[in-house]
């Protein structure tokens, strides 16, 4: 018989914010905006960060990993193959997201890759900052998953386009999960995605530190199952595929809790059916995030 192993990691005093961001489709937006005596109020007090941002999520385009094995050495921090940069490519020609003036992408290679290979007039604009991130980065389960040196990621990526100082020196979130489960040739299974409260709790963190941002159009370079458990944690039917919760912190306050809710939907939940859906390699959906304060609610 299966024996469930739950790990505390930490206790209630450290347990995550449970906050709730709520979604609405980009066809909102302006009118978000323009009803907004509201978001004006808020953004006044935060320091002129608006109260809604239109973002555009992307998974990144195909990896070597999408063709091969995740857990093999060969694969570590995987990188595009010709054809995910030939999918890169077709994603620029359309000039997504043309009007971004911030691009956060995660901290992982094939990610930055992505960004830079599928947005290069966002690259070339001198009003778009470009960040890293480790939030935003994928569920940290094979060699795939883990991330190089800093140095390293600095070096390929070199001419400071992309600002890496939020990212740590070390692959803390990597070394964590190595510490409970040991080497990956040691532990072949899941690691971060058996702990998916520890994954929504990232997107909570980067929904609240954009919320500080003050860009109002946004592009977010990510990775299908942080995507999915952004878009999918705490709902009806859960995260697809999610494996036995064996390193979740029970004393969480956040456990359980959805990130997002989704407003303005129709009776078959048209908009949340889609934003929940997996992601193919460098397809891009457009929503509207709404951080005007709200209340925790179940799904």
């Amino acid at each position: 018989r299966a024996t469930t192993m739950v790990v505390a990691m930490g206790d209630a005093s450290s347990a995550a914010s449970s906050r709730q961001f709520r979604l609405h489709r980009a066809s909102a937006y302006d009118a978000l905006v323009n009803a907004s005596a509201s978001v004006a109020a808020a953004a006044a007090s935060s320091g002129g960060a608006s109260s809604v941002k239109l973002v555009t999520f992307v998974r990144h385009a195909e990896g070597w990993h999408n063709v091969g094995a995740y857990n093999d050495a060969l694969n570590f921090d995987a990188k595009l193959t010709p054809r995910g940069e030939a999918q890169c490519e077709a994603l620029a020609m359309e000039r997504v997201g043309a009007g971004a003036r911030l691009v956060v992408t995660s901290s992982m290679t094939r990610c930055v890759q992505t960004a830079v290979l599928s947005f290069p007039y966002l690259l070339r604009s001198p009003t778009t900052t470009w960040i890293a991130r480790e939030d935003v980065r994928e569920t940290v389960n094979y060699w795939c998953d883990r991330r190089r040196a800093l140095d390293d990621l600095r070096g390929e990526f070199q001419g400071g386009d992309v600002d890496f100082g939020a990212c740590s020196t070390e692959d803390e979130i990597w070394n964590k999960y190595e510490a409970i489960c040991g080497p990956p040739e040691a532990w072949t299974k899941h690691r971060e995605s058996c702990d998916l409260c520890s994954v929504a709790n990232r997107a909570r963190a980067f929904f609240t530190w954009l919320e500080t941002r003050p860009e109002e159009r946004v592009v977010v370079s990510s990775h299908s199952a942080f995507l999915r458990a952004l878009f999918s944690y705490g709902h009806r039917d859960g995260v697809r595929g999610a494996p036995e919760q064996l390193f979740c912190d029970v004393k969480d306050t956040a456990l359980g809790v959805p990130v997002v809710t989704y407003e303005n939907d129709d009776d078959d939940r048209s908009f949340e059916r889609f934003m929940r859906a997996d992601y193919a390699n460098c397809e891009h959906r457009t929503c509207v995030v709404d951080f005007t304060p709200m209340a925790v609610r179940a799904v």
